[in-house]
């Protein structure tokens, strides 16, 4: 055997040893087994499976130290699409539409459409990505494992013979090892391709469970429920949609067809059954669909004449109509839908959406067909304020969620989008220190809004209406404002940091809504990447870009704004990051030349109070070498006090040290002191 033909061998013995293991084709006696195994798992709807996806990859359950009623982040995202590009930020708009889905199994049925709405590049459609790309990964694992079925028809005509054998039990009545082990026997789900005549796919994909009557349905679902969760059958809650009829207009009659051909034995009716494992796949749309902006149709049927399925067909079910539905509604049954761009469609072209969304049914010239699905849709806030005008409003907003999404509105989430970038530039031309940093500066600085002073109590209002873009911009970082504000007023600024945050969130013009876009602030890293003159992407280059940029302002919305005291001034803000960018420059060139690091200081600071403290209170302190405890040491205080040109009254200075450390915690009783 070549090393070839080893590979292929061994290629194929892991494929067979996977479709195997995932058991991606059953009877329907196998399926039963596994229903009753796990009812709650094999009965989900498309809500239920998209919660329990992101219940699957769970959340970062850390409590945020600086703000600690942020929402989670949920891990999916940290994924992000298919591209292994994560989403940074956006907690927000996770969080609302985790608490979507919630809502949506408490009613039992997705019944709105989940609306992103926010600027161009604020991740609404990779937000929608990564959903999706964790469906396709949760449904190839064995929690996520979903099925729909087939009808098999042999080519061997005499095998559909009811007097080739008795027909044997389906479950009514028994259920034992060897009932099911009958089923399987008699079951066409195994036959080979070439002993098959006719396959029937079901283009909805709808749960095999519909297959089973009701009110046995009910019943078994009720006990096996009730089995694993350690409670009576009649106390069991189902979910509403298991208790519908399930089945498609074509596969009800095919079913009706059979069950009278065959007298009303269903368990011959079901050897017909082929069930079948289905993965999500959002490139070949197996419940995963996308409706691009232009105009197309989102659902069509067709009948079927020259089909070869439908001219091997038994004679009992020849008197059957076929028809063919297909097109991004079909193809996302069981999955999510993503409308994108949708206002930028005629408001008639989704109008059916109405009933559609809320009635769970979609209107077909042959049949009406329920779909489960759940609908999220993006678009810019120009098109949703011009839908805000139209009279059929009303009528959209009760169907529907809106979640803002806005740009970032933190530096340091604004700098990790462009991780990818930066590496891809690094190949080809160096990146000098601070040059991204200070572009993302400047992007975040152009997004944010300035305080409106009736928002706040009055006593806040003067000192609030200093906070400039800056200051604001260092606070949503947690960094100090020292400079800008003495310690008192940056306390009382950070006791109002979640008031700040929340200010704008709730109006149309929320902050975050204009300023440079990401795809902007991308461009502007690449044109400097690819500037012939510079060997160094630096941050001068960087400056020179943004100066070009700012020129026209007819081409970027947000330099249009009219200017809301230092804030809305784009140009101001290139002179903010050069000014932040000397400041850096003088700090570090300082620090390369010092022969004491910086931290030192600190150091020998926090020794002189330890040892002060422990004089004052005729305390000893701890020695970590020798593990002895020792008095302090009047060397080290002195040494810092000859530093501090301290003299006179020394016990007094010493005293009154401890007097402001115990007023200092008096104040601020959730600050930490090292």
């Amino acid at each position: 055997m070549t090393e070839a033909e080893e590979l292929l061998f061994q290629l194929n013995q892991e494929s067979k040893s996977l479709f195997q293991e995932r058991q991606v084709i059953m009877s329907f006696g196998g399926f039963i087994e596994k229903l009753k195994e796990q009812p709650r798992r094999l009965i989900r709807n498309s809500s239920q499976y998209l919660h329990d996806t992101f219940v699957h990859y769970g959340c970062n359950e850390e409590v945020n130290q600086i703000d600690p009623h942020a929402p989670i982040r949920w891990n999916i995202f940290d994924t992000g699409t298919e591209k292994h590009i994560p989403i940074i930020g956006s907690e927000s708009v996770q969080d609302e539409i985790f608490k979507i889905l919630a809502s949506f199994n408490r009613q039992g049925f997705p019944n709105k459409l989940v609306l992103l709405h926010g600027p161009n590049g604020s991740a609404k459609s990779s937000i929608i990505e990564s959903m999706a790309y964790a469906m396709q990964r949760y449904s190839k694992t064995d929690e996520g494992a979903a099925y729909r079925f087939n009808w098999v028809f042999p080519t061997d005509k005499s095998l559909t013979d009811r007097s080739m054998g008795t027909s044997g039990p389906i479950g009514f009545q028994a259920s034992s090892a060897s009932d099911i082990d009958q089923m399987k026997s008699q079951s066409f789900a195994f036959l080979e391709e070439s002993k098959i005549a006719s396959k029937i796919h079901s283009e909805l994909k709808e749960n095999p469970i519909f297959l089973i009557p009701m009110p046995q349905r009910e019943q078994w679902l009720r006990q096996w429920v009730a089995a694993l969760e350690g409670c009576a059958p009649e106390d069991v809650e189902l979910p509403p949609h298991v208790l519908l009829p399930g089945l498609s207009k074509r596969n009800q009659l095919i079913y009706e067809n059979l069950l009278s051909a065959y007298d009303g034995d269903l368990a011959m009716v079901l050897r017909h059954v082929q069930i079948e494992r289905f993965f999500y796949s959002r490139q070949y749309r197996v419940g995963i669909g996308t409706v691009e902006p232009q105009m197309s149709i989102d659902a069509i049927e067709k009948q079927l004449t020259m089909d070869r399925n439908i001219a091997n067909l038994p004679p009992v079910l020849h008197n059957i109509s076929f028809h063919e539905s297909m097109g991004p509604l079909i193809e996302a049954n069981r999955g999510i839908l993503e409308f994108s761009d949708m206002l930028k469609r005629p408001i008639e072209a989704f109008k059916y959406l109405l009933s559609l969304v809320e009635k769970g049914t979609l209107n077909l010239p042959s049949s009406t067909a329920n779909l489960d699905i759940v609908f999220f849709a993006t678009t810019n806030e120009k098109h949703l304020d011009a839908f805000k005008t139209i009279p059929d409003f009303a009528s959209f907003r009760s169907r529907f969620e809106l979640i803002t999404a806005p740009y970032l509105l933190k530096m340091s989430q604004e700098r990790r989008i462009y991780d990818t970038d930066v590496k891809a530039i690094s190949k080809n031309k160096k990146i000098a220190p601070h040059a991204v940093e200070l572009l993302c500066m400047w992007a975040v600085l152009t997004r944010l809004k300035q305080p409106n002073p009736d928002y706040y109590e009055s006593k806040y209002r003067s000192l609030l209406s200093r906070l400039d873009p800056r200051s604001k911009l260092r606070l949503y970082e947690d960094e100090s404002l020292r400079g800008a504000f003495n310690p008192q007023e940056e306390a009382t600024i950070r006791e109002l940091r979640r008031q700040i945050m929340e200010e704008y969130q709730n109006i149309v013009a929320f902050e975050g809504r204009f300023g440079a876009s990401p795809r902007e602030i991308r461009s502007i890293l690449y044109r400097a990447g690819q500037n012939p003159r510079y060997k160094t992407l630096t941050p001068m280059l960087i400056f020179d870009e943004l100066e070009r940029l700012i020129k026209d302002r007819t081409v970027y919305e947000f330099l249009q704004l009219e200017p809301r005291g230092k804030y809305h001034q784009p140009t101001e803000f290139i002179a903010i990051i050069k000014h932040e960018f000397a400041d850096n420059f003088e700090r570090e060139v300082s620090a390369s030349m010092t022969l004491v690091e910086e931290a030192e200081y600190e150091n020998l600071l926090q020794r002189y109070v330890e040892h002060v403290v422990a004089q004052v209170k005729k305390e000893k302190i701890y020695n970590k070498i020798t593990g002895n405890y020792d008095d302090p040491s009047e060397s080290v205080m002195k040494e810092v006090e000859k530093i501090l040109n301290i003299t006179g009254a020394i016990d007094r200075h010493r005293e009154s040290i401890l007097g402001r450390i115990a007023a200092y915690r008096i104040d601020n009783p959730d600050k930490v002191i090292s």
